[in-house]
C-alpha cells in the first residue's frame, strides 16, 4: 500500500513535535545525564527523544521500517523512516540553544517526505517530493540577494569522518579554503538548523563532507523542495554542495574540487 506524500508529512511533523516538546522541556533543567567523549556525546534525551518520535510513528504505520540514530534499523519494507532525535546533542547538552529534531520517511530509499523541528522556535518545515517545502505551513522558497562574498556557508563533517584522520585533515584544509573569500563559514554541529536556513534563504550555501544520514536525508530533501540547486544526494565521493543559485553552487563546488 502506498501512502500520500501529505499524510506522510503530517506524521512526521507530529512525531518531531512529540520529540521536540520534550527536549523544549529538559533543556537546560538541572544537569544532563551523558556519555561524553572526545568527539560525541550520547545523552538519555537522545534515546528519550527517539523513543517520542518512535511511538507516533508506530501509532500510524506500525508495518513501516524504523531506523533511529540510537537504534538500528529492524525489518524490511518499502517504507523506512529515518530518523535523528536530537541533532545538535552536544550543544543540547552545553545548555547552546541551537538543535532540531528530524524524521524523513523514504519509499524503496528514495525520501519522499520529511520534518525538521526547532522546538526553541518552534519552527516546523515541512517538505514533499515533487510538492515543495513550508515553514509553519508558508511556502518556503531558498532565495538570497546576499553576494557569496559577503555570505554565510555552513560546513558539515559527519562523525565517521571526524574520526578518521586523513578525511579529519581534508576537512581542515576545505573549512580553510571555502572562508578565504566569504563573510564566515561556519562549522556546525547541529546541520538540521542550518538546512533550515538554507531553505529559508538565511544563508547562502551549505558544504556537507561525509555527512550522517540522520539528518541529510531530512535536509537535503527540505532543501530540493525548498528550491536549493545541488545534487540529489549525497555525491560518491561523500560531498553535497547546495546554494540557492547555480552560480553559488558552481563556486562553492569549484573551491571543493580544487582543495580535495
Amino acid at each position: 500500500m502506498e501512502h500520500s506524500t501529505a499524510e506522510l508529512a503530517r506524521v512526521a511533523g507530529e512525531a518531531v513535535q512529540a520529540s521536540g516538546d520534550y527536549l523544549r522541556a529538559t533543556f537546560r533543567d538541572g544537569p544532563v545525564d551523558a556519555e561524553f567523549s572526545s568527539s560525541d556525546v550520547k545523552a538519555v534525551a537522545d534515546r528519550e527523544s527517539e523513543d517520542q518520535i518512535r511511538e507516533v510513528i508506530e501509532t500510524h504505520y506500525p508495518d513501516h521500517v524504523f531506523h533511529g540514530e540510537e537504534s538500528e534499523a529492524v525489518g524490511d519494507g518499502d517504507y523506512r523512516w529515518v530518523v535523528d532525535p536530537l541533532d545538535g546533542t552536544n550543544n543540547f547538552a552545553s545548555g547552546y540553544p541551537k538543535f532540531a529534531t528530524a524524521a524523513a520517511v523514504l519509499h524503496r530509499n528514495d525520501p519522499v517526505a520529511a520534518a525538521i523541528y526547532e522546538p526553541l522556535t518552534d519552527d516546523l518545515y515541512l517538505a514533499e517530493r515533487d510538492d515543495g517545502a513550508r515553514l509553519n505551513g508558508a511556502p518556503l522558497a531558498a532565495e538570497s540577494s546576499v553576494p557569496l562574498d559577503h555570505g554565510t556557508v555552513a560546513f558539515v563533517v559527519g562523525l565517521p569522518a571526524m574520526r578518521d584522520a586523513d578525511r579529519s585533515a581534508q576537512a581542515d584544509r576545505l573549512i580553510d579554503a571555502l572562508g578565504e573569500d566569504r563573510k564566515r563559514v561556519v562549522p556546525t554541529w547541529a546541520p538540521c538548523v542550518d538546512w533550515g536556513l538554507l531553505a529559508r534563504g538565511g544563508i547562502e550555501g551549505l558544504v556537507c563532507f561525509h555527512p550522517d544520514i540522520y539528518e541529510q536525508h531530512a535536509g537535503g530533501l527540505l532543501a530540493a523542495e525548498s528550491g536549493v540547486v545541488a545534487s540529489d544526494t549525497v555525491a560518491d565521493d561523500g560531498i553535497y554542495v547546495g546554494a540557492h543559485d547555480d552560480d553559488t553552487r558552481a563556486t562553492l563546488a569549484a573551491v571543493v574540487d580544487e582543495t580535495l
